[in-house]
C-alpha cells in the first residue's frame, strides 16, 4: 500500500512538472508571437510614417507649407498611424521643421534684396536657381513667430479634438481662394499701381535715409505676418505657410516662387518651439517622429528642386488653392 502511494505521488509530481513545462513553453511561444507582432507593427508604422512624410514634404514644398495639412489627416486615420488629434498636431511639427529646412535649401537662399529670378527669367517655366529665399524677410518672420508659436501650442492643448478639427478645416477653406485670386486682384489694380510706380520712380532719392525707410517698410510687414503664422503653427501643427504665402503674395511684389521658399525657411525655428511645447504635454509620438521627418526632408528637397522651380506660378497658385479646398472640406467633414 505504501509502495502504491509513493508511486501515485511520483506520478502526480511528474504530471505536475510536465504541465508546468508545457505552460512555460506556451507562455514563451505566446510572448515570442507578441514580440514578433510588435516588431512587425513597428516596422509597418515606420514605413507608413516615412511615406506620409515624403508626400507631405513634396506637396508642402510646392505650396510653401510644412505639410502638416497633409500629414495630420493621415496620421489620425484608422489605416494611418492611429494617433490622437493632439498627438498628430504635436508630432507633425517635428516633420514641418524638416520640410522647411530642406525645402528652403532646394529653392536656394540669398541675403537681402536681389534679382527676382522668377520674374526676370526669359523662360518662366524654368527659373534658374540663383537663390529665391529672401533671408532677411525670413528672419523677420521667424523673430516674431518663435514667440507666438508657444502660445499657439498651449491653446491647442486646451481645445477639444472636435473643436481643433473644425477650426483647422474652417481656416483652410477660408485661405483656399486667396492665392489663386491674387492674379485677378492685380488685374483690377494694374492701372493704379503702374501710375504709382511711375510717380515713385520720378521722385525717388537715393540716400541712406530712404534706404533705411525702405528696409523698415520691407521687414515690418513680415514681422506682423510672422506673429500670426507662428501662432497658427503652434495651434494647428502646421508650418504657418497657409498664412505666410498669401500674406506675402498679396502685400508685396515678391514672386510666388520666392514667397514659397521664404515661407519654408521661416517655419523652421517656430516649428521646433512648437515641438518642445507639445512634448512637455506628452503630445509628440517619438516612435514615428524620426521617420516622418526623414521622409519630409526627402520629399521637400525633391519637390522644390526638381518640380517647384520648373512650374509656372499660375500652376503653383492653382494647386495651392485646390489643396487647401480639398483638405479643408475633408477635415471639416470628419470633425463630425
Amino acid at each position: 500500500m505504501m509502495m502504491l502511494s509513493r508511486r501515485g505521488t511520483s506520478l502526480i509530481c511528474a504530471c505536475s512538472r510536465h504541465q508546468r513545462h508545457s505552460y512555460l513553453r506556451r507562455l514563451s511561444s505566446s510572448g515570442g508571437r507578441e514580440s514578433s507582432e510588435k516588431k512587425d507593427a513597428f516596422i509597418v508604422d515606420q514605413i507608413k510614417s516615412f511615406s506620409i512624410g515624403s508626400l507631405a514634404g513634396l506637396l508642402g514644398s510646392l505650396a510653401g507649407m510644412g505639410g502638416g495639412f497633409v500629414m495630420i489627416p493621415m496620421m489620425t486615420a484608422s489605416r494611418g498611424l492611429r494617433l490622437t488629434q493632439h498627438q498628430a498636431h504635436g508630432t507633425s511639427l517635428f516633420a514641418v521643421g524638416s520640410t522647411g529646412l530642406f525645402g528652403a535649401l532646394a529653392y536656394g537662399i540669398r541675403a537681402g534684396e536681389g534679382v527676382d529670378i522668377a520674374n526676370d527669367s526669359t523662360d518662366t517655366k524654368t527659373p534658374q536657381q540663383q537663390g529665391l529665399v529672401e533671408l532677411d524677410i525670413a528672419l523677420a518672420l521667424t523673430a516674431t513667430a518663435v514667440v507666438t508659436a508657444r502660445f499657439g501650442a498651449i491653446t491647442s492643448s486646451k481645445l477639444s479634438e472636435r473643436s481643433l478639427k473644425r477650426a483647422l478645416g474652417a481656416f483652410m477653406l477660408v485661405v483656399a481662394p486667396l492665392v489663386p485670386g491674387k492674379k485677378y486682384l492685380d488685374a483690377l489694380l494694374e492701372d493704379n499701381s503702374n501710375e504709382s510706380k511711375n510717380k515713385q520712380s520720378q521722385t525717388r532719392i537715393e540716400n541712406s535715409v530712404t534706404q533705411q525707410s525702405s528696409t523698415l517698410q520691407r521687414l515690418l510687414p513680415a514681422s506682423f505676418i510672422g506673429m500670426f503664422s507662428g501662432f497658427l503653427s503652434g495651434l494647428f501643427g502646421v508650418g504657418g505657410g497657409a498664412i505666410v504665402v498669401p500674406a506675402i503674395v498679396l502685400s508685396t511684389d515678391m514672386s510666388h516662387h520666392a514667397a514659397l521658399g521664404t515661407s519654408l525657411c521661416a517655419m523652421v525655428l517656430p516649428s521646433m518651439v512648437g515641438v518642445l511645447t507639445h512634448a512637455k504635454r506628452g503630445n509628440v509620438a517619438w516612435r514615428v517622429a524620426s521617420s516622418l521627418a526623414l521622409g519630409s526632408a526627402a520629399g521637400a528637397y525633391i519637390g522644390g528642386k526638381e518640380i517647384g522651380l520648373h512650374l509656372e506660378e499660375d500652376v503653383l497658385r492653382g494647386g495651392f488653392g485646390a489643396l487647401m479646398l480639398v483638405l479643408g472640406a475633408r477635415t471639416w467633414r470628419t470633425a463630425g
